[in-house]
């Protein structure tokens, strides 16, 4: 299960940085359209919103699988802490489990949202996509959070094993 998620990974940070890069070359065309051109590009704004959405949810959840996340490192890094692995491993369950538990709530609320947003036919302004793609990517994002957040609990048992 490791080996696959760490080729996902590789995968998701291979799409994340070219739309990091597509995000900068669109940003910078805004800023020469304005500035330069003298004309208004409004496309660029929501073509940035879609694919900020999209990167943030979906890194975010990347970093909470690498504990790249925020986290109490003021108590994990103290020695009464450290020294006390079944410690840690019980702030690590409370941890991954709460982010579990947002991302699911967070999916349940979701889908009623992307699911009225497809059954209306409600598009952005100006680019006219359908505004439930934006708010996919917050789904996805919580997918992965919740998928990460299962393979970490069940990691969470080297923390209970006397070696």
């Amino acid at each position: 299960m490791k080996g696959f998620v760490e080729k996902l990974n590789k995968v998701l940070e291979v799409i994340l940085g070219t739309i990091g890069i597509a995000m900068i070359l669109i940003q910078t065309y805004a800023v020469f359209a304005r500035n330069v051109l003298q004309v208004a590009s409004p496309w660029t704004d929501e073509a940035l919103k879609l694919l900020f959405v999209w990167t943030i949810f979906t890194g975010a959840a990347m970093a909470f699988y690498i504990d790249d996340a925020i986290c109490l490192t003021l108590v994990e890094d103290s020695k009464m802490v450290k020294n006390r692995p079944a410690v840690y491993g019980i702030m690590k369950i409370i941890q991954f489990a709460c982010a579990v538990a947002v991302a699911l709530f967070m999916m349940w609320h979701l889908r009623t949202i992307i699911g009225t947003q497809m059954s209306t036919g409600e598009a952005t302004t100006v680019l006219k996509y359908p505004l439930w793609i934006m708010n996919s990517g917050i789904m996805v994002g919580m997918i992965f959070t919740v998928f990460y957040g299962v393979i970490k609990l069940i990691d969470c048992k080297k923390y209970f094993v006397k070696q």
